[in-house]
């Protein structure tokens, strides 16, 4: 299935070519497979919950296209409905929904369960990646050297069939760029968590957490001025011509998922579990290659339009990072230590899995869509 490093070049006019497709190809995330007549056995039918909106990349490209590739693999056996734009479950609930069996299974923004899963956050802590294509499946790895990481889940009624985390998080406003951390002051950022509000506290700005739904409307009355936010979500969610100062710092990333109730997980055969297990890497950097994609995508467009970016470099950069870095690590591995983790051991590993996953090292499988064999802009 695997095909190795990515060292395609593309020359200026297929990639002109290419991108001209996107428009049409993304809308339904590529040709589709067929669908697959049931073989013999029980047929599960899944309700499955998505937060993100339709829109957003990885509702087609990434979560309903891994769900044809379940179908396919089982002979029909699993069949998913999905529920996108958090329309079976608001994303407060979604950890709870999936929990108690009204979802068989989806995705969960963890930071929304602090502290339930903090030690699941090392991906948050600050300057440690560079992107959700390395993260990603370098998370996924994570779980399976770390038990204690998987039995958080298992404890908490959820069974892993894929990890994710966000795009690298930046800061965006509707006002002004910051030269200096001084600049953020007097400014109102969303925030997405405890690391988040540390950071954006530390900065000298006021954290808020408002529905992501809400987001559009909160800055177009004021109510914020700007979100310490991933690139990819900015377009499904409305906020491009909003957010025109931009802040870049690659941060971190916020942890999300896929996980199946437990119940629903134990029903399966073990034939039809170790479909879901054998995927998981694989899902997982499909995600990340997807968020990848699309934020370079975006800052392309956000370029053409006159966005005002600034990325601080040398003893600039360490004015941010002082500030934003070494501080925030320490609170968050004394938090998971309290909790009974070993924090600094989780990171580590974490950073050496991570190295192996650099440079979008993972590649692409064949088994991919859009995001992963044609939409490749990097």
């Amino acid at each position: 299935m695997k095909k190795g490093k990515l060292f395609t070049i593309l020359g200026s006019v297929c990639l002109m070519l290419i991108i001209a497709a996107l428009p049409f190809m993304s809308a339904c995330g590529g040709e589709e497979p067929a669908p697959v007549t049931p073989s013999e056995g029980k047929v599960f039918e899944l309700k499955m919950q998505n937060g993100y909106p339709p829109l957003h990349r990885l509702s087609p490209d990434a979560f309903h296209w891994w769900g044809k590739e379940i179908e396919q693999q089982s002979n029909g056996r699993i069949q998913m409905i999905w529920f996108d734009g958090a329309t079976l479950a608001a994303g407060p609930d979604a950890y709870e929904a999936i929990r108690d069996g009204i979802a068989d299974g989806g995705n969960i923004d963890l930071h929304r369960e602090d502290p339930l899963f903090l030690s699941q956050q090392a991906f948050a802590v600050p300057y440690h990646f560079e992107n959700s294509w390395q993260s990603s499946p370098a998370w996924w790895e994570l779980l399976l050297a770390r038990p204690e990481l998987m039995k958080n889940f298992t404890d908490a009624g959820l069974q892993p069939v894929w990890v994710h985390t966000t795009d690298i998080f930046n800061f965006h406003s509707t006002k002004k760029i910051y030269l200096t951390p001084a600049d953020s002051k007097g400014e109102i950022l969303y925030s997405a968590g405890k690391v988040y509000e540390q950071i954006i506290a530390s900065m000298g700005a006021t954290p808020v957490t408002t529905p992501y739904e809400d987001t559009y409307t909160a800055l177009e009355r004021g109510m914020m001025t700007g979100l310490c936010w991933p690139w990819a979500p900015i377009r499904s969610a409305k906020l491009t011509d909003l957010l025109v100062y931009h802040t870049v710092l690659n941060i971190s990333m916020v942890p999300w998922g896929g996980y199946m109730n437990q119940d629903t997980w134990n029903s399966f055969p073990s034939e039809i579990q170790q479909i879901f297990i054998d995927l998981g890497t694989s899902m997982s950097a499909l995600c990340g290659a997807t968020l990848t994609n699309e934020a370079t995508d975006l800052i392309n467009e956000m370029e053409g339009k006159g966005h005002t970016f600034h990325e601080p470099k040398g003893a600039e950069r360490d004015v941010f990072t002082s500030l934003t870095g070494k501080p925030i690590e320490d609170a968050w591995i004394k938090d998971v230590n309290a909790q009974g983790f070993a924090a600094a051991e989780i990171l580590a590993k974490a950073d050496e899995i991570g190295k192996k996953y650099a440079g979008n090292a993972y590649g692409f499988d064949e088994w991919w869509g859009v995001a992963g064999r044609v939409w490749l802009l990097e």
